[in-house]
């Protein structure tokens, strides 16, 4: 029995790793602004639903009664009613509800790039906040790493002053380094929190640090003409406004269709009685079926339907124009994307070489420091290029993959490594 609770507390204390796709996941299922946009997809849909209805028969009924204070030659009772039905069906309207319907259609479709593209910029402000946290974390390491070596370099420089190797200033100099590097240390595990606290603000969840499973780093030969043709077929906002476009198309020929005749076919049955309840009927009165065929063709309309037309043509015009607007400005942010990837991913091999030789420099001083044949300020100097050489790999690695996230979000395709 006791084996089986601490089995159970085992189980319950079970830490799972948390990946990036995890995350997103978790983000997709819980954020409202993605809900938002469902909703208006299903507006859309119904939208289009109610566009079909021209195209089925319109059926009324009708019941009526009235009461009068006198008779007259053509009523034999005070009290009269009738019920009846009236049965349309358009035969043709300039063909104005055919294209009505595609224009719904196509704003529906734009409706779904839209949420598609709603969902691309959730999931980017997550996979940037996850590698925020991961870069965060390490910057705390460095801050740690760097702390410990001045903590020891304060022991050696508090020996050296009590047995009156150096002066009582290097030994301040070394205690004002370390101060600035607890404060450091501070700060970078606030970052962190904070970092932290936003991806759980995404995923709705909470988080443990060391569940967070750290990204691989791949270098990818990025080509940009390649990059901006998957970008122009892909992307959600330019899919969106293509579809609009299309819609605006659908409605101009719909306008069109106002200069057009309008068929309709008309059925109508009434059926008389000489109360309310229809139960009394004289022989007069018999029951009336009529079938109409009623075509209309506006002559003039005070150029209502002229403006309506040159209106929205003007409308679709406009959004052509930001269509060539959007397409600039997503040329310069993959521009801008990819001159960060490049720059960062040469500044990270600078880096890794930097930190080699910060290493091997750190080492040399402080034995060159022990041997006292070099000063404090130089040790100093020595732990604060290790220090930055540490730093600067951390920028770079993360700069890299938040760049290929950048990528990712504007050619909505697979850059980075799960």
């Amino acid at each position: 029995m006791p084996f089986k609770i601490l089995l159970l507390c085992a189980f319950l204390n079970f830490s799972h790793a948390l990946t990036l796709q995890e995350a997103i996941d978790l983000t997709l299922k819980a954020n409202h602004t993605i809900k938002e946009q469902e909703f208006l997809l299903q507006e859309a849909q119904y939208h289009y639903k109610t566009r079909q209805s021209p195209f089925y028969p319109s059926l009324n009924a009708t019941y009526s009664t009235d009461r009068t204070n006198r008779l007259s030659s053509q009523r034999s009772h005070k009290t009269s009613g009738n019920l009846g039905a009236n049965l349309q069906f358009n035969l043709f309207n300039g063909m104005s509800d055919y294209f009505n319907l595609a224009s719904s259609k196509a704003l529906f479709k734009a409706q779904e790039h839209q949420l598609q593209a709603t969902k691309e910029d959730i999931i980017l402000l997550v996979k940037t906040a996850y590698i925020n946290v991961l870069q965060q974390k390490q910057n705390v390491i460095v801050a740690e790493q760097s702390k410990s070596l001045l903590e020891e370099q304060r022991r050696e420089s508090a020996e050296f002053y009590r047995v009156g190797l150096i002066p009582k200033n290097d030994l301040l100099e070394v205690e004002v380094e370390l101060n600035n590097s607890i404060q450091t240390l501070l700060s970078a595990k606030s970052n962190l929190a904070y970092s932290l606290k936003n991806l759980e603000r995404y995923t709705r969840t909470k988080i443990k640090l060391e569940d967070l499973v750290e990204l691989t780093l791949q270098k990818h030969t990025l080509i940009e003409s390649n990059l901006k043709n998957l970008m122009y077929q892909k992307r959600s906002e330019l899919l969106f406004l293509d579809a609009v476009i299309e819609s605006k198309g659908f409605l101009i020929q719909s306008a069109k269709g106002n200069f057009l005749p309008n068929i309709n076919i008309i059925g109508d049955y009434k059926r008389y009685g000489e109360d309310y309840k229809l139960s009394k009927r004289a022989n007069s009165y018999n029951d009336e079926t009529t079938l109409t065929l009623q075509v209309n063709l506006n002559l003039f309309n005070g150029f209502n339907d002229q403006y309506t037309l040159e209106s929205t043509r003007v409308n679709k015009l406009a959004f052509e124009s930001q269509r060539i607007t959007l397409l600039e400005d997503l040329d310069l942010q993959l521009f801008s994307a990819l001159e960060t990837y490049n720059l960062s991913l040469n500044a990270y091999q600078v880096a890794l070489s930097a930190l080699t030789q910060a290493e091997e420099n750190y080492r040399i001083s402080q034995n060159r420091y022990k041997q006292r044949i070099q000063s404090t300020s130089d040790f100093l100097d020595a732990e604060y290029l290790l220090t930055q050489a540490r730093t600067n790999i951390i920028l770079n690695r993360y700069a890299i993959l938040q760049a290929l996230a950048q990528i990712e979000r504007i050619t909505q395709t697979k850059q980075m490594p799960d």
